[in-house]
């Protein structure tokens, strides 16, 4: 239940977090959304079961509240692809923080920043090295060739070629992992986009 619940935090960072700093005296999203105290029903239901999980519900899956439907097809899709142990969580870290780097998500740099560092006891200068050279992640063969592939679906993904997923294959992904893993990494870069299109603040 504990590498259960290892994977599916890692997956909701990988699909919600993504956001740039603002002052604290804004509102926390330009639209209403219902908080924790307020839920009622199905979304009070999926909040306890978030908390459950997560410890805590993060101000981008209450912002999900104002579509009721969207809010629980978002907390299974998270509950889905965190079901999928093959990926590390380190990796997803990396991926992540490269990610945001790109888009100069500067709320997700520094959360995984300090996952990688904290959690994952990456050196400092191991973190810069790899933001400004991702083929310097120290992973293992089958994990950064995930991770390379990953990123050239979000940054250039009309290079990929079946000559990609055969490589992929031979290492012992399947087509649902690879699957899986585009979809951690396009859903981030979405993530992103409707958060900053709301200004939702972060919560942390």
């Amino acid at each position: 239940m504990k590498l259960f619940t290892k994977a599916i935090t890692a997956t909701a960072m990988t699909l919600t977090l993504g956001v740039y700093a603002h002052a604290q005296a804004e509102p926390m999203s330009l639209l209403s959304y219902t908080n924790e105290t307020q839920a009622k029903g199905n979304v009070k239901k999926i909040y306890s079961e978030i908390k459950k999980t997560w410890g805590f519900v993060p101000i981008v899956i209450q912002q999900y509240s104002v579509n009721p439907e969207l809010l629980q097809a978002q907390w299974d899709t998270y509950k889905t692809l965190g079901s999928n142990t093959n990926f590390s969580p380190k990796m997803q870290a990396m991926m992540r923080l490269l990610i945001a780097d790109k888009s100069d998500c500067s709320y997700c740099v520094g959360l995984n920043e300090g996952m990688l560092i904290n959690m994952f006891k990456m050196p400092f200068e191991e973190v810069q090295a790899l933001k400004k050279d991702p083929h310097s992640a120290q992973l293992a063969t089958k994990q950064k060739s995930m991770l390379m592939f990953i990123l050239q679906s979000v940054n250039h993904p009309h290079d990929n070629t079946t000559k990609d997923i055969e490589a992929l294959h031979k290492l012992g992904w399947n087509d649902k992992d690879i699957f899986d893993g585009v979809k951690m990494g396009t859903s981030m870069v979405s993530a992103a986009l409707l958060i900053d299109a709301l200004k939702i603040q972060k919560d942390y």
